[in-house]
């Protein structure tokens, strides 16, 4: 999943930098309403957002060592 994620970011950038706003902008919303609500279940929307940094960083990894344009 990681490597088929490095591939797609390579060949269509708009659309990860996309996914990357959209990730940005559901932690954003979360912590505003945990912090205006101060109620719990606002914090469960942190936990696909920790699956999906984890994906980003694993593939930029892989993109930088194996897909370089060097």
């Amino acid at each position: 999943m990681i490597r088929a994620y490095a591939y797609f970011s390579k060949k269509h950038p708009l659309i990860h930098k996309f996914n990357i706003l959209i990730v940005f902008s559901v932690f954003i919303l979360c912590t505003y309403q945990l912090l205006e609500n101060s109620k719990i279940r606002y914090s469960f929307g942190f936990v696909p957002i920790l699956f999906f940094l984890f994906i980003f960083a694993k593939a930029s990894t892989y993109k930088s060592k194996y897909l370089s344009d060097r």
